[in-house]
């Protein structure tokens, strides 16, 4: 328990699945730890959030099922609303990065801003980085600047930003605590975020509810697929790896999510199990390869269990994560346009017999899991508020 009176903690979030995923288990912590956690999301978080321990407040004036155009459209002004009306109440305003008026919102209800990155901590190097790797959605928003200029004027008089330019509110206009969902190691620049304001945390893989799965029959090594959650409609891809792996004597999960459809898969070989979804951190614990679309969450939980990589990256900060994977000698990259079953095929068996990959993934194992998670991120977000 603790030895202060508890905090009431407000969390906010947009829904996007790899943004909100990682804090559910922050929110849990929280709970755990005897304090009152508020969580504003989307209608559709509800479960997620309330599983926690967490009170679940929906954005206000927003659609109980909201169609994904909609999710995109209204999410940043309807959690914004719902943060102003009840954010007074708090000790603290913990938001993600992407809730880009977070710390604005904060200083004007008065309290505590604490901010999360889901993806790698953020200054101008990292950003110019996202502009450069031909990531697509709102990572082309840093190498087209008057498109940035545009929407960052409009978003800066509406959510009363310190700053007109989206780069400088995001990097100028920062907390004084900022944790990371990744270990410092991994981070992109690591020597440009100091300690105690920045904070590397590693996976957040507490508290997620475990779950099985029936590998394929055989005593080959596993190799796990998924393109994670949000940029995974690609069958063509799916049907390349089936090629790449069929009669190589590896064993195949593949993760296609919700928006393939299986039945375009095409016929499987018994070696190859395909699944809408699958509990991804059980079939990391028994993998020896792990080809992703390089989504931070996804990486730095095969960091938290020492898998090898072969990334493909879709679009966003994919494809600096996955130029940080190989640079580090995690594994290996590939662009989506040269990903042929055969090349596919070779990569994966490189990687998979590389002894010096293991051997890093091997370090890297070990200070992902003494990193703290979100055990760590939680007594941190709560010694801030004890000083204040």
């Amino acid at each position: 328990m603790n030895d202060h009176a508890p905090h009431s903690v407000l969390m906010v979030n947009l829904p996007f699945s790899g943004h909100t995923n990682p804090t559910l288990g922050l929110a849990r912590a929280l709970t755990d730890m005897g304090h009152h956690v508020t969580y504003v999301h989307s209608p559709t978080w509800r479960g997620a959030v309330e599983r926690t321990g967490a009170r679940f407040v929906p954005y206000d004036d927003y659609p109980s099922r909201p169609r994904p155009s909609q999710e995109k459209a209204r999410c940043w002004d309807a959690a914004y609303r719902t943060v102003l009306r009840i954010g007074g109440d708090y000790d603290c305003l913990v938001y993600e990065m992407l809730f880009t008026s977070g710390k604005a919102l904060a200083e004007r209800l008065g309290i505590v801003p604490i901010r999360i990155f889901s993806t790698f901590a953020l200054n101008e190097r990292v950003l110019e980085d996202f502009g450069r790797s031909g990531g697509w959605y709102l990572t082309s928003l840093f190498r087209l600047p008057r498109v940035r200029a545009l929407v960052s004027k409009r978003l800066s008089r509406r959510f009363g930003w310190r700053y007109d330019d989206l780069v400088d509110e995001i990097t100028r206009n920062g907390p004084d605590l900022n944790i990371t969902y990744t270990t410092r190691s991994f981070q992109l620049y690591a020597e440009d975020f100091p300690a105690p304001r920045y904070a590397f945390v590693g996976a957040a893989v507490d508290g997620r509810a475990p779950g099985g799965f029936d590998a394929p029959a055989g005593s080959g090594p596993l190799v796990y697929v998924s393109l994670g959650t949000m940029l995974n409609n690609s069958a063509g891809f799916f049907r390349r790896c089936v090629e790449a792996f069929r009669g190589t004597g590896v064993r195949v999960v593949m993760s296609i999510g919700n928006s393939a459809c299986p039945g375009r898969i095409g016929p499987l070989p018994p070696t190859i199990t395909v699944r809408r979804n699958v509990p991804q951190l059980e079939v990391l614990r028994r993998a020896s390869l792990f080809v992703t679309h390089g989504g931070m969450n996804s990486v730095n939980e095969a960091l938290y269990y020492g898998v090898p990589m072969l990334v493909v990256p879709m679009g966003n900060d994919q494809p600096t994560v996955a130029r940080r994977v190989a640079e580090l000698g995690l594994g290996e990259a590939l662009e989506i346009r040269e990903a042929t079953p055969n090349v596919l095929r070779e990569a994966a068996m490189r990687v998979l017999s590389d002894r010096e990959c293991h051997a890093r993934l091997s370090e890297f194992r070990q200070e992902t899991r003494n990193a703290g998670g979100n055990t760590k991120a939680a007594k941190l977000i709560i010694e801030q508020l004890n000083r204040v």
